[in-house]
Formats: C-alpha cells, structure tokens, sequence
C-alpha cells in the first residue's frame, strides 16, 4: 500500500479520489483550507486519510507542510495536484494582469512548488497525476481565457518534468470535461444552473467526481506503469461537441 498527497482534497475531484485510494487501503495526506471539511474527510476515510491546512496561494504555508512531512518521515508514493481556481471569468481583450495572477499563482506555480518539494520525498516509480481540464487541451470559453491559459501551461509542464524524471517519476495529465462540483457551480452562477446547461452533454448531465476518481488512482498507482508524459482527456465525449 502506498501513501498519496492530494491538494484540493476536501471537495470535488480531490475528495473523491481521497476515499477512493484509501478504500483500497492506501494512505492519504489531504491538503486544503476548510478545517471542518477536512475533519469530515478524515472521519469518511476511517482515518486512513490524514488532513493538513494549507493555503497553496502561500509559499510559507507550502514549505511548512514539507517540513512537517520530511520532519515525519514521510514517503510519497503519488501526488494528485488537484487544487485550483477559475479566478474572475471576463472576455481576453478585458482581462487583467491581477486577474491572471490570481490563477496563475494556484494553478501553475502553487503547483509547480508542490511538485518541486514533493521531489525529494519521493518513492522510486512515484507517480504525480495534475488536474488540466479540457480547457487547456481541446475547448477554450471565450470567458475563461485566464484559467485555459493556466491548464495548458500545466500540460506543458507536466511533459517537461516527465522529460526530465526520465521514469524515475512519472507524470501525467487528466483533461476533465465538466464534473458536478461545488466549483463547477459556482461558475455557473449556482447548481441549477450548471445542471440545466450540462443537459447539452451527450448523456444529458456532467460526471460525479466518483466517477472519474478510478482514472486518478489508476495513473497513480503500480497499474499504469508504462503510461508517462500524457495529456488523457476523461469527459463522457463532451469535446466531440
């Protein structure tokens, strides 16, 4: 059994993948900032899922969390950066500079710094699967120009590290089409809103984050050890529209 770091692991995606990796009986370390979300995940997991506050948008908050975690001996078989934000949406020719920042700093570069302190933790064969989204793949909202921008840099970041690790670490990328999550709502304007539109979808409703946690914990796990440095798009063929 192996132990896994997920970010964003209090809801959504990062939530469903944590009960899936530790009803197999894998270790869990969740990052997030909701306390009380994070006890909930905990009591979930049957404490096989261990929760720490940590706010990605601080570089301090990171670092403390890796000292914790080499301070404890941790080992890491996997990481699942999950965690990110849709920022402000607004047409490109309208966007900011600070409205870029505000994704930027949680979607790449929070990211990017995971990664890089999880590195030294890491068990031979580690895997680290990054949440892309399809909008830095194959679709690109026109109000959504920020957040597409910072999922097809982390696309390209994750070939790179693949390239570098030279399979001592694999990297990966899931494009997710559109999942029914608080997140998903909340830039839909509310979830009734997200539901009406996700009727378009070719099954008539988006995917529950359950559905999609399998894919994670395959590419992180001893099961899909020849796949490395792949964008892999998971949206119910949503895209094909």
């Amino acid at each position: 059994m192996g132990t896994f770091l997920i970010t964003g692991a209090t809801s959504g995606i990062g939530r469903a993948v944590a009960l899936q990796l530790t009803a197999k009986g894998h270790r869990v370390i969740g990052i997030g900032r909701d306390e009380t979300r994070g006890t909930s995940l905990e009591s979930d997991s049957n404490g096989q899922a261990t929760f720490i506050r940590c706010d990605l948008a601080s570089t301090e908050d990171i670092d403390h969390l890796f000292s914790q975690l080499k301070e404890q001996g941790v080992t890491l078989n996997g990481l699942f950066n999950n965690a990110a934000t849709f920022g402000r949406p607004g047409t490109p020719e309208r966007l900011t500079h600070e409205s870029y920042n505000e994704v930027f700093d949680v979607n790449l570069y929070a990211l990017n710094t995971v990664t890089q302190r999880a590195i030294p933790l890491f068990d031979q064969g580690a895997s680290v699967v990054n949440n892309a989204a399809i909008v830095g793949h194959v679709k690109f909202p026109p109000m959504l120009a920020h957040y597409a921008a910072s999922k097809a840099a982390v696309i390209a970041l994750t070939k790179t590290f693949a390239h570098r690790m030279k399979g001592k670490v694999r990297f990966n990328a899931v494009c997710f089409g559109p999942i029914d999550t608080p997140l998903s709502h909340k830039l839909y304007g509310g979830e009734a809103k997200f539901k009406e539109a996700m009727t378009h979808h070719f099954r008539g409703h988006a995917a529950h984050p359950e559905e999609v946690a399998p894919v994670v914990e395959f590419l992180l796990t001893d099961a899909s050890t020849y796949i490395n440095g792949q964008a892999i798009t998971v949206d119910g063929g949503y895209t094909l529209s």
